[in-house]
């Protein structure tokens, strides 16, 4: 049934957006396209929306605002890329994102920088939130200081996940967590510097992307994946290795859950 959805102004979109193309030719650049667009709908009497903007808010102060190419009929979110390649995975973010932020089920991304325009339809429905917890690896094995920085932590990824449900990606939940967590008046740590050692000496000084909580903990966020992964987990192992640290946790705003996975050096 979700594939029909829209289906006539679908087709009526997607005209406009093959004839903008192929009157246009290849080469040119995503604003062109943006106005060649903006006159195709009016020829064909589409109502749209063009580069709204949505200021996504944290408990009041700004996060990020997102500008959206195209709402067409208050019913399509239309995504405008113009690419020599594929459509890359942080084009899928900003469309589900876009979908969530503007309460719509059904969205367009059209890549115009291909000799033969690539166009793909995507369903967004906000699902009910559901969390999965797992701390077998840490269980019974953390001291006192590092239970509760785990604890704060596990409290702030939980009223983020509460507030702002899933549908956002890397850098958004990231944010969203540090705000909450400068809230809560818990410290952390963004870009903590990481000794790389090797033969006995220290070959670099990395600055991880991983947040550092409370000088105990580190937490590494992903989003949209579909499961926290091993390498993730490696990652948080290496860097708490290194550290000299004994716990960490993994989480995953995903596609239908969040994740969180205990890890244990």
């Amino acid at each position: 049934m979700d594939n029909l959805l829209h289906e006539d102004l679908t087709f009526a979109i997607r005209q406009c957006i093959f004839d903008v193309h192929n009157d246009a030719g290849v080469g040119y650049d995503e604003e062109t396209y943006h106005q060649g667009l903006a006159r195709r709908f009016a020829k064909e009497g589409l109502s749209f929306a063009s580069k709204e903007i949505f200021t996504l808010k944290h408990r009041g102060i700004k996060v990020r605002d997102f500008k959206l190419d195209y709402l067409i009929e208050d019913k399509v979110v239309l995504a405008l890329k113009c690419l020599p390649c594929d459509f890359l995975q942080a084009n899928y973010v900003q469309l589900f994102t876009e979908l969530k932020l503007w309460q719509k089920e059904l969205g367009l991304l059209a890549n115009f920088g291909l000799p033969k325009v690539n166009i793909e339809r995507w369903i967004y429905h906000e699902k009910p939130l559901e969390v999965d917890e797992n701390y077998d690896y840490i269980k019974g094995r953390m001291n006192e200081t590092e239970r509760q920085a785990l604890k704060k932590l596990r409290e702030a990824i939980l009223f983020v996940a509460e507030t702002h449900g899933l549908g956002f990606g890397k850098s958004v939940v990231q944010k969203i967590i540090e705000m909450e967590l400068a809230h809560q008046k818990i410290k952390f740590d963004k870009g903590a510097a990481v000794p790389v050692n090797y033969l006995g000496e220290i070959i670099r000084v990395f600055k991880m992307r991983h947040l550092l909580i409370e000088n105990n903990v580190i937490c590494g966020i992903t989003a949209l994946q579909d499961a926290v992964s091993h390498h993730d987990i490696s990652k948080i192992k290496s860097y708490l290795k290194a550290l000299k640290l004994s716990v960490g946790l993994a989480v995953n705003f995903g596609k239908s859950e969040v994740e969180i996975r205990g890890v244990r050096n």
